[in-house]
């Protein structure tokens, strides 16, 4: 997939951000919050909101929870 950029809602480059920072993959990431990988990667590219499992990825990166930013990732 050369040249293709993948494009981050601004929630999804925060839990990138830390998952790097934290050397955690989105895999593991799911099996902290209870949810399928794929739903994981749906957050991050703002395709799906996972406003019910935004608290779990919040406690689990340690980051600022943010209930109503759902924006596609496209709009952006």
């Amino acid at each position: 997939m050369d040249g293709v950029k993948t494009r981050y809602s601004q929630y999804g480059k925060e839990i990138k951000r830390k998952l790097i920072e934290k050397d955690m993959s989105q895999k593991e990431l799911a099996a902290h919050v209870g949810i399928h990988p794929k739903r994981i990667s749906d957050i991050i590219r703002g395709t799906f909101p996972g406003l019910k499992y935004r608290k779990k990825i919040s406690e689990v990166l340690d980051i600022p929870m943010i209930e109503n930013s759902f924006k596609s990732a496209a709009n952006e």
